[in-house]
């Protein structure tokens, strides 16, 4: 089969026109504004993550597709030659589901056991990319050292009901993962 150069200048036109917007929103995506509050015996850190929402995220939002965000948080202690030991590794979630009866955003924040509904989308966004006061650990007192914060962020793929996979195939270019943002802690 001959494939003739008009369907691949499409091909190629399509792939910078879809893919490559999609690809630049994931390397974009980030932590910031870290905020560690260290008490005696507990570790609580606030962060948000910016960059999160494009265009096809809040319609897809707006579609009534329920979207998840899924949280990393580890908490590891400073070794020198040998690996680093890990004292906390926690994994949660924040999902949206916007109902178009309604026409308002339900939003579970599983880290603080709680559901919160709002009418406003940037409201329902400020939710969603925000973390507040969530304990890395408790009743442990911290030796003297360095320690280590690592905080990930990604967007859960998106599950179609069967069949619509197939035709709405770039679904997956929503995805957004953050790198791996790394913060010292220094216990003296």
């Amino acid at each position: 089969m001959v494939v003739k150069r008009p369907v691949i200048g499409i091909l190629i036109s399509l792939y910078f026109s879809v893919l490559t917007p999609c690809l630049v929103q994931a390397e974009k995506a980030s932590i910031e504004g870290l905020l560690i509050e260290r008490g005696k015996g507990s570790l609580k850190v606030s962060f948000s993550v910016k960059d999160c929402f494009n265009k096809k995220v809040e319609e897809a939002i707006k579609a009534g597709i329920p979207t998840t965000f899924n949280f990393f948080v580890k908490f590891y202690k400073e070794r020198g030659l040998i690996w680093s030991k890990k004292i906390a590794s926690h994994q949660f979630q924040h999902r949206i589901v916007y109902d178009n009866l309604k026409e308002d955003f339900s939003i579970w924040l599983e880290e603080q056991g709680k559901e919160l509904r709002t009418t406003d989308m940037e409201e329902a966004k400020s939710y969603m990319q925000r973390v507040d006061g969530f304990s890395v650990f408790r009743e442990r007192e911290l030796d003297k050292g360095n320690y280590e914060l690592a905080i990930k962020a990604e967007l859960d793929p998106v599950e179609l009901p069967l069949g619509l996979e197939s035709i709405l195939f770039f679904v997956s270019l929503w995805d957004f993962e953050t790198n791996w943002y790394h913060h010292t802690v220094r216990v003296k």
